[in-house]
């Protein structure tokens, strides 16, 4: 006798996105477009069924000084997701994949970020310079 699943459907887990995964993929971009120069780490840690991730520009030259840019958390259904700018202090609520990315976008590229990149950019090159 054979036994069917009452599971109903599992989602494929290759096609699932989360958010860890979504700001994996904009700190690679960082290091790419600054080739390396900086880079993003993404911490991540859990209380109970709560996932924070800490997004931070890090600048390898400078023994690895971090500058925390974001801080996402989500519980275990992943949305809302809830997004906080640190520098500007900003929260955003996303309710699906396109708003996150939407409110992603508009913290990663925004003025303040911008000039935290353009001063770290700088300090690469003054510790180029010095060697």
């Amino acid at each position: 006798m054979s036994t069917n699943s009452l599971w109903g459907e599992i989602p494929d887990l290759e096609n699932i996105k989360t958010p860890g995964s979504m700001l994996a993929e904009q700190g690679e971009m960082l290091s790419e477009v600054t080739s390396g120069r900086l880079k993003c780490r993404i911490d991540r840690s859990q209380s109970n069924n709560r996932f924070t991730y800490e997004m931070k520009i890090v600048v390898p030259c400078l023994a690895n000084y971090s500058q925390k840019i974001l801080k996402v958390t989500h519980d275990l259904s992943i949305y809302p997701v809830m997004l906080s700018h640190e520098q500007s202090g900003r929260e955003y609520t996303a309710r699906n994949d396109a708003q996150f990315m939407a409110h992603l976008g508009e913290i990663l590229s925004s003025e303040e970020n911008r000039l935290i990149i353009c001063g770290l950019n700088a300090q690469v090159r003054l510790a180029a310079e010095d060697e």
